[in-house]
């Protein structure tokens, strides 16, 4: 599975944009992201290990619910998670 990060979450990735590991659904992805990754924990996550709302999920191009993590995934497939820019 290719990731791509955006915004803040690069920067707890060591500044690196694209990232392969293997998972078998987003949930996993996600998982193994913070895994390697484990600054990225508090970031991405709340409290409870939900993608927090700040935070789309797109999976070859189509945005995912919240809901959906447990899609299957295959090595091909590609995530984004972009973060929304807030701002006043």
């Amino acid at each position: 599975m290719n990731i791509v990060l955006s915004g803040v979450l690069q920067k707890h990735a060591q500044y690196q944009r694209n990232h392969s590991l293997p998972a078998g659904t987003v949930r996993e992805a996600i998982d193994r992201l913070v895994e390697h990754f484990p600054g990225m924990g508090s970031v991405l996550l709340d409290s409870g290990g939900h993608v927090r709302k700040v935070h789309r999920l797109f999976l070859n191009g189509r945005q995912l619910s919240f809901e959906q993590v447990g899609e299957p995934v295959g090595s091909e497939d590609r995530l984004e998670i972009l973060t929304a820019i807030a701002g006043g």
